[in-house]
């Protein structure tokens, strides 16, 4: 027979509620401040580059504000970045400008920690698949330059994890972003199909331009192996 699991007693449950509360709203006390300064370093750690524009005054007042009013839904302590971003979205702190900033790192940070498994490139295939840690995404600025002012134009990128566990930030071209759909579609596109099911758009130049540096720089890998290949 199975035991029942433990129950706390509620005057224990009643006085855990009151220190963390307490730890939330006083930043002046030890458990407050180291609170925080946990925080900060999981931010700066996550999003090196938002956290250098926002200064660390205005961090500091974020992180009491995120601490204060958000009631996360991954408890654990390794979700703070995404529960930040999500606070930050809604709560709508930061200029759109550094929550644009703030959106591209945190995809950058999702395709490294993707458990997907990217497969080494293959120097000639017959299909092609789009690497699995890919995040599609528009940027209204220049990710290598990530400190230039916002244009307001969103111009695609792909950011993806290569197989020796790199974390790329790609632009894409239209011909890029015709293959990545097809792609995408059919999960697993033979190079030849491809080209004729795309041949009324682009090029069939554009279309060999884009499909080799794809695969060169990881974003297009060979296909899984499906159970009825293996033998």
């Amino acid at each position: 027979m199975s035991l029942p699991d433990p129950v706390a007693p509620p005057a224990m449950v009643a006085e855990f509620n009151s220190f963390c509360m307490a730890a939330r709203a006083n930043g002046s006390g030890l458990y407050g401040q180291l609170l925080r300064e946990n925080v900060a370093d999981a931010l700066r750690s996550s999003f090196p580059l938002f956290t250098d524009r926002v200064g660390s005054a205005a961090l500091d007042a974020e992180i009491d504000a995120f601490l204060l009013r958000h009631s996360g839904t991954r408890p654990q302590f390794h979700h703070i970045a995404t529960e930040f971003v999500l606070f930050s979205q809604r709560q709508g702190l930061a200029a759109p400008e550094l929550t644009a900033l703030l959106e591209y790192e945190w995809a950058l940070l999702a395709a490294e920690i993707d458990p997907a498994t990217v497969p080494p490139p293959a120097t000639t295939m017959d299909d092609i698949a789009l690497n699995p840690t890919t995040r599609l995404v528009l940027l209204a600025f220049d990710p290598a330059q990530p400190s230039a002012a916002v244009d307001g134009v969103d111009r695609p990128h792909a950011i993806f994890r290569t197989a020796d566990h790199q974390v790329l930030t790609l632009p894409l071209t239209l011909p890029d972003c015709l293959v990545i759909e097809h792609v995408r579609e059919v999960e697993a596109a033979p190079l030849a199909t491809l080209f004729d099911a795309l041949a009324p758009d682009c090029s069939a130049v554009e279309l060999q331009t884009s499909a080799a540096r794809g695969l060169a720089c990881g974003l297009f890998c060979p296909p899984p192996n499906t159970l009825g290949d293996s033998k």
